[in-house]
Parts: C-alpha cells; structure tokens; sequence
C-alpha cells in the first residue's frame, strides 16, 4: 500500500507537466510585442476526434538553433506563441482519436502578424478508385 502511495506521489506531478500548455515567446531582440507575430495553435489529441490538432514539439530558427528547449514526455506544450519576425520550422505532433505522427512545416511569421498553426488531412484515391487518408501535412493560416 505505502509503495502505491509513493509511486503515485512520484508520478502525479510528472503527468500534470506533461498535460499543461504555457506561451512560448521568441524575442531575442527585444521587439515591442505589437511587433511580433501572434501565432495560436490547435492542441490535441481529443478523445473521439477524427480531426488532426497540433502539438508543437520543436521549433527551429533559420540558423538550425532549436529555440523551444522542450524536453520530450515531460515539457509543456504551446497553446499560443509570440515570434520575432522570420522563417521559422515547426516539427508538431499531428494526431487524433486513432492516430499521431510528427510533421514540419517551414513558415515565414511577419511583424504583427497573427497566425493558426493546424493540421491538415490529405486525401487520394486507393487503387480501387476510393478515396482515403493519406497523410497529414502541417499548415499556417493567416487572420490578419
């Protein structure tokens, strides 16, 4: 009983991390934030969605410096992300009720900008002419 105690006070805080979203802000040149890019992000997976929602994992600056410092498994994700103006690749975790996988994308944010990371589901056609789920690809909308 007292082993069950501990292993559960051990392991609750750790699925809490892993659960929770924060901000992620990238402003190494300390921009004023009406000068960065607002980028809001689908989180997932829901429970019985057939829809793909995004969970950034690492992002990455023109330069191949990965800037988020997530530790997998145990780092929050980011619900939202304030950016410095550039190009930026994003790996994020695509994945529904059934199933998940990593994909990148490569975005241009522009100053003031406001943007939704999500992902897309492909179709094609199956050799009997049906059509099926193929892939799913990373993409950026804008709303500004």
């Amino acid at each position: 009983m007292r082993f069950k105690y501990a292993l559960t006070l051990i392991f609750a805080p750790l699925m809490l991390c892993a659960c929770q979203t924060t901000s992620f802000t990238y402003n190494p040149e300390n921009r004023e934030h009406s000068q960065l890019a607002l980028v809001y992000l689908e989180q997932g997976p829901r429970s019985y969605a057939n829809d793909y929602l995004a969970e950034i994992e690492y992002i990455w600056n023109e330069q191949g410096k990965e800037l988020s410092g997530r530790l997998p498994y145990v780092s929050a994700t980011f619900s939202t992300m304030k950016m410095q103006p550039g190009v930026y690749r994003i790996q994020a975790k695509c994945a529904n009720a059934k199933y998940s996988g990593s994909v990148e994308g490569i975005f241009n944010f522009q100053s003031g900008g406001q943007y939704r990371v999500y992902c897309e589901l492909k179709k094609d056609r199956n050799t009997l002419g049906f059509e099926v789920s193929t892939h799913v690809s990373l993409k950026l909308e804008t709303l500004k």
